[in-house]
């Protein structure tokens, strides 16, 4: 089973932010897409993820787009703040996939989802902030730890979970006294991600910490849409929709909201 040691060696071994990322977020912040853009191109990898990644269904776009420069111009900047986001948090993606019914491009699918319902969100709610968009992208690396701590465990985890149903996140919080989004606020930290994206994911689940209204109510958004998401059928074949405990009650202020927020992508 997993020990505090486990996730010290796991925190240690993660790269830094790599310099081109680096480059390509200080563009944006500057507004300028045409050079943010070029300045992406360098990095293959990066080019192929930004191209899969808004390939997907979910975006919509009628016509596939390969220029990244174009990219960049027809999402806009807070989005593609929030996708090189995602695309940082996909180098911790493992190649092969242990605990979870997963691949690349079902994470991907996973990534994208979470992106375009969050953006609806945050239009229902009239915000417009790169740092509160970008904190969606906390949110698969809590699935990318599981799979990474908890596949040597697979068989004892199935006999728990056929006789109880305990969830990753407690039984992690068990094992080491740690929650998931506690590491996931540790890598978002180590990345350099914002304290209001930060907050927003201590908020996603109920906080001690003292937190501001709308910073709990981004969190209760956030809860919502992860298990509208994972309830999906694609992420109920990959056996996500148990990996962590749905909390009806504290979403209750935004639940009557949500088909709203969604409008015809409900």
């Amino acid at each position: 089973m997993v020990s505090k040691k486990d996730l010290e060696s796991y925190i240690k071994n993660i790269p830094p932010k790599p310099n081109i990322i680096k480059r390509t977020l200080e563009a944006v912040q500057k507004k300028d897409l045409r050079m943010a853009g070029e300045i992406a191109k360098e990095d293959i990898v990066l080019v192929k993820y930004m191209q899969n990644l808004i390939d997907k269904p979910i975006f919509g776009l009628r016509h596939k787009v390969e220029d990244v420069t174009q990219i960049f111009t027809i999402l806009g900047g807070d989005m593609i703040y929030e996708l090189l986001h995602h695309y940082l948090l996909s180098l911790l993606s493992p190649k092969d996939w242990r605990v979870f019914k997963l691949d690349d491009d079902r994470f991907k699918e996973l990534q994208a989802n979470l992106s375009f319902y969050w953006s609806k969100i945050l239009e229902y709610e009239n915000i417009e902030d790169k740092d509160i968009s970008s904190a969606i992208t906390l949110l698969p690396v809590t699935i990318i730890l599981c799979d990474e701590l908890f596949h040597n465990s697979k068989s004892e985890l199935e006999i728990l979970s056929d006789s109880s149903m305990i969830d990753y996140d407690f039984l992690l919080n068990k094992l080491t006294e740690v929650h998931l989004k506690d590491l996931s606020i540790k890598i978002g930290r180590y990345w350099e991600y914002s304290e209001k994206s930060l907050n927003i994911i201590k908020a996603s689940t109920k906080s001690r910490t003292p937190l501001d209204p709308q910073t709990v109510r981004l969190g209760q958004w956030m809860h919502l849409l992860l298990f509208y998401v994972l309830s999906k059928p694609m992420f109920i074949n990959s056996e996500l929709n148990t990996f962590i405990k749905f909390d009806i009650e504290y979403i209750k202020p935004v639940y009557d909201s949500f088909e709203k927020a969604l409008g015809d992508y409900f």
